[in-house]
């Protein structure tokens, strides 16, 4: 028995990558299939623990179809064990050619390669840093709409920390996320779930919910804090952040809804915003079916929208770079299930009932769909802290690469990877169980959206070739 786990090669391209060879020495498990064109595939690998392990080795040579790029897969054991791509044929937006991409290795879990290629004929790769993914992606998105852009998105987004709320709340069933709003940005996150609450008189982010006649939950990071580390992005870079405002409460007096006037002060806080998206008299204008170069094309762009209450209007914020969800009609369903296989199915039956994005309009669903891949805690893991809500996250991390993309199509596809844990795929929250370990992160989501949007989103002639 050796030691295993999987590399995911997800190929985002319009050619096969063809085996051109293998060899190995010490390894257990080393056989590489031809991975097709817009697929992925996980392909189990197992060191031997025999002999000098330090000599295990083993190599894969492919070559990309109808093009002069090739690529190897590596493993090494000089201290670790560790899967390399070398690029002896091939440089992405990223990496030049010649690189050795350290993918490291992961037991009985997976670690990924995705490579894809946009319309111009450019490699993308989940190597090096894409922070301003989209401005680097313009030369193919600027001209779709939001609708046919795919990107990464953050459940509870403002849940990065936990300070106390209510009995029985705690950092593992109430802190959704391991990075701050600054550091999910960049890791590529573009739609921000924002659950703006008072307590104690401030406004915070909040994670709360009714069991019964019970209010349960906690909170996260202020909004102040949360307003510096957009404005601190922005400066720097010019993407599209889309903010959605819900769940909204007012926790020092009895979580009842807010008020017109608490929604105003809101507003005038959000105010501090920079570079929020402004146009004048929006009315129900639709910005879902704007392109993206119509947001950040030379600047920055702040979207944001509010799911208000009956009762409750803009007023004036209207023209102040505030809409409401008439203005980003979304499809959003989560599946409130702690299975991780309920969750998948619900999840991609949804896809693909309610996308089918076709020139005929008769035929065409085509609504900004939210693909929330999020386990939701049930009553008997509330106070399990293995089961914490990071923790899994963790768990479905791996198949979002691995399954859901080959269920994706060009006319069904989704335009948010909605997480929870963005950037982490292994438990966080471990024994002691006294506050969550420190656990390295990775931006594989970013390069998964980029290559839904070149392999499935750049492959249909009616995103690409317009309306």
């Amino acid at each position: 028995m050796g030691y295993g786990g999987s590399l995911t090669l997800l190929n985002g391209s319009p050619h096969d990558w063809v085996l051109s060879g293998q060899h190995s020495y010490q390894m257990d498990t080393w056989s590489w299939p031809t991975i097709n064109a817009g697929k992925a595939t996980k392909v189990y690998i197992e060191f031997g623990l025999k002999g000098h392990t330090g000599d295990d080795a083993g190599e894969a040579y492919y070559n990309i179809a109808g093009t002069p790029n090739k690529f190897q897969v590596l493993a090494r054991k000089p201290s670790d064990f560790k899967l390399t791509i070398h690029l002896d044929g091939l440089a992405t937006k990223t990496s030049p050619q010649g690189s050795n991409i350290d993918l490291g290795f992961r037991h009985d879990a997976a670690v990924n390669w995705i490579l894809s290629q946009d319309e111009a004929g450019n490699w993308w790769s989940n190597s090096g840093t894409q922070t301003d993914w989209m401005q680097q992606s313009m030369g193919s998105l600027a001209n779709r709409t939001l609708r046919h852009i795919a990107m990464p998105g953050s459940h509870d987004a403002g849940m990065s920390t936990f300070r106390p709320g209510t009995v029985g709340a705690h950092f593992a069933n109430t802190q959704t996320q391991y990075l701050d709003f600054y550091q999910q940005l960049m890791h590529g996150s573009r739609y921000f779930d924002l659950r703006p609450v008072i307590s104690n008189g401030q406004w915070v982010a909040g994670h709360y919910s009714e069991v019964g006649d019970i209010w349960l939950g906690g909170n996260g990071q202020s909004i102040a804090d949360i307003i510096t580390q957009i404005n601190d992005f922005t400066r720097n870079y010019k993407e599209l952040i889309i903010i959605n405002l819900s769940h909204t409460l007012d926790t020092d007096h009895d979580y009842r809804d807010l008020t017109q006037d608490q929604w105003n002060d809101l507003f005038n806080t959000l105010k501090s915003i920079n570079n929020r998206f402004t146009v004048p008299n929006p009315g129900r204008t639709d910005f879902t079916q704007s392109v993206l170069g119509d947001f950040i094309t030379d600047r920055a762009s702040v979207f944001i929208f509010a799911q208000l209450p009956r009762g409750i209007s803009l007023g004036d914020f209207a023209n102040q770079g505030f809409y409401t969800q008439d203005n980003f009609p979304v499809y959003d369903s989560y599946s409130n299930s702690n299975d991780a296989g309920t969750m998948q199915r619900d999840q991609l039956s949804k896809l693909k009932a309610e996308r089918n994005i076709v020139a005929d309009a008769s035929q065409r669903k085509d609504r900004f769909h939210i693909f929330s891949w999020i386990l939701t805690q049930q009553p008997e893991d509330v106070l399990n802290f293995d089961r914490a809500i990071m923790n899994l996250a963790a768990g479905v991390a791996d198949p979002l690469v691995s399954e859901a993309f080959n269920a994706f199509t060009p006319e069904s596809f989704p335009n948010v990877l909605y997480v929870d844990a963005i950037g982490v795929r292994d438990k966080p929250v471990v024994f002691p169980f006294d506050k969550p370990r420190s656990v390295a992160t990775n931006t594989d989501i970013v390069a998964l959206a980029i290559a839904v949007n070149n392999a499935m989103a750049g492959r249909n002639p009616y995103v690409t070739k317009g309306r």
